[in-house]
């Protein structure tokens, strides 16, 4: 399995404002906690906001980086950093909850 390479994802990203981000994701509360959310991490030097979550479709973490065009990538990697899920790359803010919520928890019956 590959391992996520934060050094060289960060070097084509913005610093992020991490409170923003985390409103972004809180604003659909209900969704959000559903990820199973147990520890949120960020990096300053490397540009990520990272959640553990432990969801139906993916346990682990979900990174979240901002990319060059202010636009947000998430890689979905196990609790030793082996990525699992394709990534999701150049989402505006107003995608990026549904977008992880389809990799972690969505399930199409709660909808």
């Amino acid at each position: 399995m590959e391992k996520i390479n934060l050094e060289q994802i960060s070097k084509g990203c913005r610093t992020q404002q991490f409170e923003t981000t985390l409103a972004y994701l809180k604003a659909s509360r209900e969704v959000f906690w559903s990820w199973g959310c147990s520890a949120l991490m960020k990096s300053d030097k490397q540009r990520w906001l990272r959640l553990t979550v432990n969801g139906r479709h993916h346990k682990g973490y979900v990174y979240i980086f901002l990319n060059g065009s202010d636009l947000f990538d998430v890689y979905y990697t196990s609790n030793q950093d082996n990525i699992k899920l394709e990534p999701c790359k150049d989402l505006y803010f107003d995608q990026l909850v549904e977008a992880i919520d389809r990799k972690v928890e969505y399930v199409k019956q709660y909808s």
